[in-house]
């Protein structure tokens, strides 16, 4: 190739660039290499006849002096202070996508879509909308530009996020840590922290600090709260609550009184680590003007955690985590759930996860001793039936009555006649006020007393399957249950209801 003339003459011979609807609008001219500003911002702004005039003196605060040497966040404040009050109603609606959006990264169209949105915004309407756009809205409210003062701005955030956080994961993800900064940075009521669980966490690790002043439901409450395993949700524990918690809580503390007799650390340092001071870049991410001085210079959250500042950068102290995040209770709580149905013999196991030997056996321990627990509070149980109170009192009149002696009576000659024990025997017959007849009543006196049950079967006419059958169905609608059952072809008083049947039966 000759020279640059043929170069240019070939470039232009090829169609498709000779065709280019972009080469063709253009018109090329010689310019200044140095241009002043003024020059400079009617080239990129070139005036509009409905643009309005606050908006385009907004835009060229970009070419200030002071904007040349200043940060992005700086003119950033500065002209979302110009804008605070400023409304629009652009008709069009221009996507707009930048990470860490401001108002500088917008063409004109773009701008007068955002302040449109946000007039709306403001109204209470919450239309759909690009989402940097709602982002640029957000370093709006965290740096206090349109609203009287921080709690309206905590407010305005919080709404925004109920309104778009749903459909932007994104968006929650951010806002729900510049909720907790804004807490913390303008001084406001720390309770506000209750909706992003660091008080609840909190709380758990004073709980787990302090096992002993706490009740066994506070415990078991905590590490709930800290577990990555919803043991509530189990299958056994809905079946079995208390004694999930009882083991849970008893293979705590007896796991940390192991870990503080063998270990060099303690149980709780394990599973939560030590309280540490950590740099909190507040607004982390976001557009955000830190020339703007907070108000805070130490805020003491509760009792494990507080946030100080110190030469302008921010700390925290604390411990780490999050809650329902610790994976070591999450496993602990699995394995107390896999263990327990085997010791239960629940039908549907679980598979347990990886825990030390001296764990499984604290656990199995555990569960022993509640066993044994149960059994023995089963041996101990008294049951009271008060639909049986009506027997009862009918049996302590007679006896009552048995028990009164006419003065008349004790004149008599006291010595047994030769047929006593005959005339007892009938009037106790006589006194009966069970269901039974005659000769019921003398065969369950027989059975209760060591006497011959064959013989008052005989005597009643009946065999003593009979006799059993007749005496069981009469007895159930006090009892309802049977009082006889059969030992082989032996009938024999169920001991439960011996004493009870003694009390209705006299000798």
């Amino acid at each position: 190739m000759k020279n640059i003339d043929d170069l240019i003459e070939l470039i232009m011979g090829d169609p498709k660039i000779r065709e280019s609807k972009t080469l063709g609008e253009k018109v090329y001219r010689d310019e200044p290499i140095l241009k002043r500003a003024s020059q400079l911002v009617r080239d990129i702004v070139p005036p509009k006849d409905n643009t309005p005039a606050q908006l385009m003196e907004m835009r060229r605060m970009v070419y200030s002096p002071e904007a040349q040497w200043r940060s992005r966040e700086w003119l950033f404040g500065k002209q979302g202070s110009f804008m605070a009050d400023f409304e629009d109603n652009y008709e069009k609606i221009i996507p707009f996508e930048h990470y860490f959006p401001t108002y500088n990264d917008m063409t004109l169209e773009q701008q007068r879509t955002y302040f449109t949105w946000r007039t709306r915004i403001r109204q209470g309407e919450y239309m759909d909308i690009s989402l940097s756009y709602i982002f640029v809205y957000i370093y709006e409210l965290i740096n206090l530009i349109g609203v009287k003062d921080p709690s309206e701005a905590y407010g305005s955030l919080k709404t925004l996020l109920e309104k778009y956080g749903e459909s932007y994961p994104k968006l929650k993800r951010f806002v729900s840590i510049w909720l907790d900064d804004m807490v913390i940075y303008y001084g406001l009521d720390i309770a506000l922290l209750n909706s992003s669980g660091i008080l609840e966490f909190d709380d758990a690790l004073c709980v787990l600090l302090d096992l002993d002043g706490h009740t066994d439901d506070e415990v078991f409450s905590a590490l709930c709260i800290m577990s990555s395993y919803n043991a509530e949700k189990s299958a056994f524990y809905k079946t079995y609550p208390e004694e999930f918690r009882t083991v849970a809580v008893r293979s705590y503390k007896a796991f940390s009184e192991y870990y503080g007799a063998h270990r060099k650390k303690t149980l709780f340092e394990k599973l939560f680590g030590k309280s540490t001071i950590s740099v909190h870049q507040m607004f982390g991410s976001a557009v955000f003007c830190y020339y703007r001085s907070s108000p805070q210079n130490s805020v003491v959250i509760d009792n494990v955690r507080r946030c100080f500042c110190r030469g302008g950068e921010w700390f925290s102290e604390g411990y780490a985590g999050k809650t329902h995040g610790n994976k070591q209770v999450g496993d602990f709580f699995r394995a107390i759930d896999s263990i327990m149905r085997t010791g239960f013999d629940f039908k549907n196991k679980l598979q347990a996860p990886d825990i030390t030997k001296q764990l499984s056996k604290i656990i199995n321990e555990q569960i022993t001793i509640l066993q044994d627990e149960k059994r023995q509070a089963e041996k101990l149980r008294v049951d009271i039936d008060l639909s049986k109170l009506g027997s009862i009192r009918r049996t302590a009149d007679i006896t009552r009555d048995k028990l009164i002696v006419d003065e008349e009576d004790l004149e008599e000659d006291k010595s047994p006649q030769p047929d006593m024990q005959e005339d007892v025997a009938e009037e106790s017959v006589q006194d009966n006020t069970t269901p039974l007849d005659s000769g019921e009543y003398s065969f369950m006196q027989a059975l209760l007393y060591g006497g011959d049950h064959q013989a008052a079967a005989k005597n009643a006419g009946a065999m003593p399957s009979v006799m059993a059958d007749s005496i069981n169905e009469k007895f159930y609608d006090i009892f309802a249950d049977t009082v006889i059952e059969f030992d082989g072809d032996t009938p024999a008083v169920i001991e439960d209801y011996e004493e009870e049947l003694k009390g209705m039966i006299l000798p």
